[in-house]
């Protein structure tokens, strides 16, 4: 098995990664790696260089001149934990090739100053392979992300009918105005949250250059009471194929996604989130949707009681596992 990390993937390589995450999500029905990962398969490199303080490597497993496995790696900030994600191709699984990139993961976590580190794993779908894989190598669970779902169809259960407070309107995103406000909204939204309060301009612009991308179903509400609109609530949604859909015959229908639902902790308490919420949720099933899903943290206690109130129900779970990796003295 021969590992390479190069400072960026050449298009071959590009296309190398993407048919094994194809072959893969065939294979488990589920997405291998995430949205963010496979945004930086064509973009990124060591040192992110678009505003973010952490760098990206990638890390490829060849058998021979086969890609049998790919691993990318985020490396946190000063002391912050590293984050990988890995897949590997199913042909050649069973054969060392997991375990060669996450020890290639592990070595490049202890490369850095002389201190002990921690090494998270994303395992998406909470696949038993990746749980055994976590025993053998002492990885513990240290996070959770629910998938939940609920039906659009006409058997559905009603959305409940909502109304905003007074003085508050709802409108449409507009690319090239709204960028730099939803920004901040998302920033003080989820300001704790590791991953979607990280979100740079450069990230948005890639998502909106996405062919998913869609203003009809970005859904702002401002607060117009003052002398200028203010962003207070926002809801982006998200129309994609099902993991392992295509247009191939017999593929999975496109679904819906309640993409990212942010409320400025400035007006937490009015009912701004469930009310966005159930407005993206009509826009879906107007496009003729018949099933959302979303992605939560389990200990987000108080959104999981949100979308559950809204006849969400859990349909598949994420795990990130963690190991601290010692640094040789």
């Amino acid at each position: 098995m021969k590992l390479q990390s190069p400072r960026r993937l050449t298009s071959r390589q590009q296309a190398e990664v993407l048919g094994l995450v194809r072959d893969a999500t065939r294979t488990d029905r589920v997405a291998p790696l995430s949205e963010q990962v496979l945004l930086s398969v064509p973009d990124g490199g060591p040192g992110a260089g678009h505003g973010q303080t952490t760098g990206s490597r990638h890390f490829l497993a060849y058998d021979g001149t086969h890609l049998a496995g790919y691993a990318h790696l985020e490396n946190g900030a000063d002391d912050a934990a590293a984050t990988a994600e890995v897949v590997t191709d199913p042909s050649t699984r069973r054969r060392g090739v997991g375990t060669a990139l996450v020890r290639g993961l592990e070595m490049a976590c202890s490369a850095g100053p002389a201190h002990d580190r921690a090494l998270r794993l994303w395992s998406h779908g909470d696949l038993g392979a990746a749980r055994a894989f976590a025993r053998r190598h002492g990885y513990s669970t240290v996070r959770e992300l629910w998938q939940m779902r609920r039906s659009l169809g006409p058997d559905a259960a009603p959305l409940p009918d909502i109304s905003l407070p007074e003085g508050f309107t709802t409108r449409h995103f507009v690319v090239g105005s709204d960028e730099e406000a939803w920004l901040r909204l998302n920033a003080l939204a989820f300001v704790d949250h590791p991953e979607q309060g990280r979100m740079t301009r450069h990230d948005l612009d890639q998502r909106i250059a996405a062919g998913w991308f869609d203003e009809s179903g970005f859904i702002l509400v401002e607060d117009a009471r003052g002398p200028g609109p203010v962003l207070a609530a926002s809801h982006w949604t998200k129309v994609v194929p099902a993991a392992g859909g295509g247009d191939e015959p017999g593929a999975p229908p496109a679904e819906g996604e309640v993409y990212v639902v942010g409320v400025d902790p400035a007006y937490q308490g009015l009912g701004l989130g469930r009310a966005v919420t159930v407005l993206g949720l009509e826009h879906l099933r107007d496009r003729g949707l018949s099933e959302a899903m979303l992605y939560v943290d389990a200990d987000n206690v108080a959104a999981v009681a949100t979308y559950t109130g809204l006849d969400f129900v859990r349909s598949a779970v994420d795990i990130m596992y963690e190991r601290i990796v010692h640094t040789p003295m």
